[in-house]
């Protein structure tokens, strides 16, 4: 069977910058963030997929925004040693023969989720590489989830069980309940990810809870009661949406061949000198290793 790999480039750049040191390059221009998304798609790529895309956020608010104004407003800007990364990023990926998707007024999470419902759909094997828990919502036959830097995988609901106490289908509204701290959405007070899976177990889905809401004891139904008003507004925000409008579809997005002689030029700049002397011949010929090939 094919497989599409659906990169969450955003995150990982995100996560690769703050799991890494600051490290530079001959020319002083910040490389660390870079480096491990090189890596991570190194790895990827030695699978050797028939589909690949690399799913960034595009600038600019979301529709998410328009449902909630304080969404992500905790958020400080990019930092610049970041945002510095970015097109080197860019051209590396377009030099791997990766696509690079992002659509205006959508987050990367729901382009990624509506390719990977599609791709199933169509006979395809589906791998989200990504790091973000939200995505546990999308598992089902035919889509796993792999992190590439923690080597995690889960691909069935049992291993989602086994990760959040819930089945897939529920970890909408576990999110729903518990809030996201990072995304600046308000959950239940004090409710945290083992109090949600107990409620869930006990009443299924967050509809179960809020019907059950008054059966609940203690602070923390209280705080469960108070947060009522505002949890089916939680659980469209957590929601990856799966019908974005796209201009094509998974098929479209083929690994190309790689081309070498930039991928040397790029490795060379940003010092990355294990990936430049796995391009062999690329490199030699473009006078860019220092040293010979083992």
């Amino acid at each position: 069977m094919s497989r599409l790999v659906l990169i969450d480039g955003s995150s990982y750049l995100y996560r690769a910058f703050h799991a890494l040191p600051p490290l530079t390059n001959a020319q002083g221009e910040p490389t660390g963030a870079l480096f491990g998304v090189v890596n991570m798609l190194r790895a990827t790529l030695k699978e050797r997929p028939a589909y690949v895309a690399f799913v960034v956020d595009a600038p600019g608010k979301t529709f998410r925004d328009d449902l909630y104004a304080d969404y992500k407003a905790n958020r400080p800007s990019m930092p610049d040693d970041l945002r510095a990364q970015v097109q080197p990023m860019c051209d590396i990926v377009h030099a791997l023969g990766i696509d690079i998707l992002r659509i205006d007024g959508v987050e990367a999470d729901d382009v990624i989720g509506t390719l990977a419902l599609q791709a199933a759909a169509d006979g395809l094997s589906v791998t989200i590489s990504t790091g973000d828990k939200d995505f546990a919502q999308l598992v089902r036959p035919g889509i796993e989830l792999v992190n590439t830097m923690s080597g995690s995988r889960m691909d069935s609901d049992e291993a989602v069980i086994a990760k959040f106490g819930v089945r897939p289908d529920q970890i909408v509204d576990l999110l729903a309940l518990m809030g996201d701290t990072v995304d600046n959405v308000p959950g239940v007070e004090k409710c945290g990810p083992k109090t949600a899976a107990k409620w869930l177990s006990e009443y299924d889905s967050l509809d179960g809870v809020i019907a059950n809401a008054d059966k609940i004891k203690g602070k923390i139904g209280d705080n469960l009661r108070a947060a009522l008003p505002r949890l089916p507004l939680n659980r469209e925000l957590v929601t990856i949406k799966t019908d974005v409008p796209l201009a094509s579809g998974p098929r479209a997005l083929d690994l190309r061949e790689p081309n070498a002689e930039t991928l040397a030029v790029l490795y060379a700049r940003y010092g990355f000198t294990q990936a430049l002397r796995e391009l062999g011949g690329a490199a030699a010929q473009a006078g860019l290793l220092t040293e010979p090939m083992p």
